[in-house]
């Protein structure tokens, strides 16, 4: 499977980085609630892609499988590193914050996949996972898409049982994306807490 994701996304990588470009409320709404949730301090996003999220942070490090989004990322001045989330390259209590977003949808190991992540996390350190809410109006229309069948959708409550298992105190959340896919009419204001957004992002402190 983590070929088959690599091959994929090497090959549309262009395309993935048109349609962020062909959708500016979708990406200006995914900005203003991580800014939200992402702190201080020197950052991984694990599963990095073309690097515009993080690179709208100053996330220093990048992490992800396929090396031709690496590349657009690089551009960013991302620091890039090819590797998966179920094994980090990278030492114990690293960063001061890791950040995931619509990547544990593809893990193999969602558990381990968020373990390494927390084992790289300073002591406090933040973990801010954003997910497709697998029960509102887009997780649905993902769910019908066929070309997305590596991805597994999550719901709010399995992320929750997650965190208890890996030693992370769930802090808050925000949700955005209210207009019904496949895009956003205009750039929306995140509201607190759960409820019918499309995206779904946790911010939960490492213990």
């Amino acid at each position: 499977m983590r070929k088959k994701i690599a091959e994929h996304y090497d090959h549309h990588c262009c395309e993935y980085e048109e349609w962020i470009k062909s959708h500016p409320h979708i990406h200006q709404s995914e900005v203003i609630v991580f800014q939200k949730v992402v702190p201080s301090g020197v950052g991984l996003e694990i599963g990095v892609g073309t690097g515009r999220l993080a690179s709208s942070f100053s996330v220093r490090f990048g992490l992800d499988p396929s090396l031709n989004m690496l590349k657009l990322a690089q551009q960013k001045n991302v620091l890039v590193v090819q590797g998966h989330g179920e094994n980090l390259p990278f030492k114990k209590e690293t960063f001061n914050f890791v950040l995931i977003v619509y990547t544990i949808e593809l893990a193999d190991d969602a558990l381990r996949f968020l373990k390494e992540a927390v084992r790289t996390l300073k002591k406090r350190g933040v973990l801010i996972l954003g997910i497709t809410n697998r029960e509102s109006a887009w997780g649905r229309f993902y769910e019908q898409d066929a070309s997305k069948g590596f991805w597994r959708w999550y719901s709010i409550e399995e992320i929750l049982r997650y965190f208890k298992k890996i030693s992370v105190e769930f802090q808050e959340a925000f949700h955005t994306h209210f207009h019904a896919p496949p895009d956003i009419k205009e750039i929306e204001e995140p509201k607190k807490g759960f409820g019918k957004g499309g995206l779904v992002v946790f911010k939960a402190v490492k213990q």
